[in-house]
């Protein structure tokens, strides 16, 4: 679970990949990423890794067979790197591309009140499945019967008003 979606974006800290091992003798970290935006990591300051409540200095950054590969201040050793292997990597929201304009961080998505374009409840987003294609939105409906899945696609959800705390869609209609 990812923070609340009223949580401020100063205060969030989005996982930005998940560290897979060493990648030579000094230290670098090879990171498997799981942003949109793997190039932007070549412009944030400090990281933090797992639950440390402290941010580390991000030395550097560079790609290399579809992984980034990180140097990290304090970790100087291909052993301190396999003591943090698949530990999440974080940055914090300050520090992220800010999204344009009708996108939105996918923690800002859950909790989302869910209705069709009748005003008809549907339920509330409990949670995204990030999948090769489209994510897909997981909403609960309030009655307790069974998730209904939802792509996140242009012609499925409609509307997203995270400040009304709401999202309009078009369910699919299967015959």
């Amino acid at each position: 679970m990812g923070p609340d979606a009223a949580t401020p974006l100063a205060a969030v800290r989005l996982v930005v990949g998940t560290i897979v091992g060493p990648h030579g003798v000094r230290g670098e970290v090879k990171l498997r990423v799981v942003t949109d935006d793997p190039e932007h990591l070549g412009h944030v300051p400090r990281v933090f890794i797992g639950d440390e409540p402290r941010p580390r200095r991000l030395l550097g950054v560079r790609f290399h067979g579809g992984q980034a590969l990180l140097r990290i201040q304090g970790i100087t050793t291909p052993e301190a790197v396999d003591a943090l292997r698949g530990r999440p990597v974080r940055i914090a929201g300050s520090d992220a591309r800010p999204p344009a304009p009708g996108e939105y961080f996918l923690y800002q998505l859950l909790g989302l009140e869910v209705i069709d374009e009748e005003g008809t409840a549907l339920g509330r987003v409990a949670d995204v499945m990030e999948t090769g294609a489209h994510d897909v939105l997981v909403v609960a409906p309030p009655d307790g019967g069974a998730d209904i899945l939802l792509p996140n696609h242009p012609e499925v959800v409609l509307d997203v008003r995270p400040d009304e705390g709401q999202m309009v869609v078009r369910p699919l209609v299967y015959e």
